[in-house]
């Protein structure tokens, strides 16, 4: 056990110190939640600004012209000097030219017929006049309709002050799907991209990890000192960790989504991800890439080159590229015999039962039967590979094909 866990030391730090592996497995991640936290922060101070605040498309001093004689008070929170009164238009376009002000607003005796009032300044700017916000005169005219009763006012401007509350069809919501809203849509999609990466990213570095030790000689070194289960169960056990932390980050992300983001994101309230669903993904995440993180191992075993795997990698991953072309309809129709037959076959059941469990309620024997599915084919191609490990050193001098490495995983590679 000392030896396997030496080795697993080992591929955590040689992984780490792999720039590409950082990037895509814990850099992605950490940059989604820096920008979804970003996105959070700047909507959140938007919806809770109160109007009267100024934007910095407002000029700093504006005038106003009042025929209609309806501005009789300013609000509280209005800034002193922001808004002169003048009495005609004459008044308000000489101080305009004189740089007194950016623009005036001029309100016509009609105004509480029509709502139209007027803006006036020297030159349109195309970028600048679109960022202008006339939400403060709009609060101003607000409170002067309600005789300065600011409390009123404020009621008025934001009227609704919504309660949700989400229900569905009987059989109709899954675990993590019974609230509405676009976050429930995308809620089976992320959960199986999430895996789909978890799988893919780890294994696909034990690929390239194994070719390297094996073209520069240390597989044999290393396998003088460890057994081939301890090498290859140190290797997989390494990068299944580091897959796990890649999944405790996106978890963060979507953390930060439902219990940040709020009506930022309109995000339903009460919005979460059920434990039961995240435990589930925990265990095919492990699950799922013990079948392929072996798999991956054994083709940088055979192979003397990483470029002689790019055909074979496509190979094996084929389950988890058919679940990716069906998944729409896995989805849509969770209950079919396609969706269930996916989610219990060993090699497309990690990603394809997620996607179900987050789009319908399923059935408890099914995920514990895929579980011992998955189980049991991991059992079997991580014993075959550690065959295939014993023998590496007697075919490394042998051209990568994909008739040796199965007749290595059977364990007749000298036939």
């Amino acid at each position: 056990m000392k030896k396997t866990l030496a080795v697993m030391a080992h591929e955590i730090l040689a992984s780490l110190g792999r720039k590409a592996f950082v990037i895509l497995s814990l850099g992605l991640p950490l940059l989604v939640g820096v920008v979804v936290l970003v996105v959070i922060l700047l909507r959140r101070d938007t919806a809770s600004t109160p109007a009267s605040e100024t934007d910095p498309g407002v000029p700093e001093t504006t005038g106003y012209v009042d025929p209609a004689g309806l501005i009789r008070v300013l609000p509280s929170d209005v800034p002193d000097g922001w808004l002169i009164a003048y009495p005609d238009d004459a008044a308000a376009q000489a101080a305009l030219e004189a740089g007194e002000i950016g623009g005036y607003y001029v309100i016509p005796a009609g105004y509480l017929q029509s709502g139209e009032l007027s803006y006036v300044q020297l030159d349109y700017d195309f970028i600048s006049g679109n960022r202008l916000d006339h939400g403060p005169m709009a609060w101003i005219l607000l409170v002067n309709l309600f005789e300065g009763d600011e409390a009123a006012a404020t009621d008025a401007w934001r009227p609704l002050d919504v309660n949700w509350q989400q229900t569905t069809a009987p059989g109709a919501a899954g675990q993590g799907a019974s609230d509405q809203g676009w976050i429930a849509e995308l809620l089976p999609n992320l959960m199986a991209f999430l895996l789909y990466m978890a799988i893919i990213l780890p294994a696909s570095t034990l690929v390239s990890t194994v070719t390297d030790e094996k073209k520069n000689r240390v597989m044999e070194i290393l396998l003088s000192s460890v057994s081939p289960g301890q090498l290859i169960g140190g290797k997989i056990m390494a990068l299944g960790l580091l897959g796990l932390l890649q999944i405790a980050l996106w978890a963060a992300v979507l953390w930060i989504v439902a219990h940040l983001g709020g009506q930022a994101l309109a995000v339903p309230p009460g919005f979460s991800i059920p434990t039961s669903l995240l435990v589930w993904c925990l265990v095919y995440t492990l699950l799922g890439y013990a079948m392929y993180g072996s798999q991956m191992a054994g083709l940088g075993a055979l192979a003397s080159d990483v470029k002689d795997t790019s055909g074979p990698v496509m190979i094996v991953l084929a389950p988890l590229i058919v679940v990716y072309m069906f998944l729409v309809i896995v989805v849509q129709r969770p209950d079919g015999a396609l969706a269930v037959g996916l989610s219990l076959f060993p090699l497309t059941s990690p990603v394809a039962m997620m996607a179900r469990m987050t789009a319908t309620d399923v059935p408890v024997w099914q995920p514990l039967l895929a579980a011992v599915l998955q189980l049991l084919t991991a059992i079997v191609i991580v014993r075959a590979v550690a065959r295939l490990f014993h023998a590496q050193t007697l075919l490394s001098g042998q051209p990568f094909s994909l008739k040796t490495y199965g007749r290595a995983l059977m364990g007749r590679e000298g036939s």
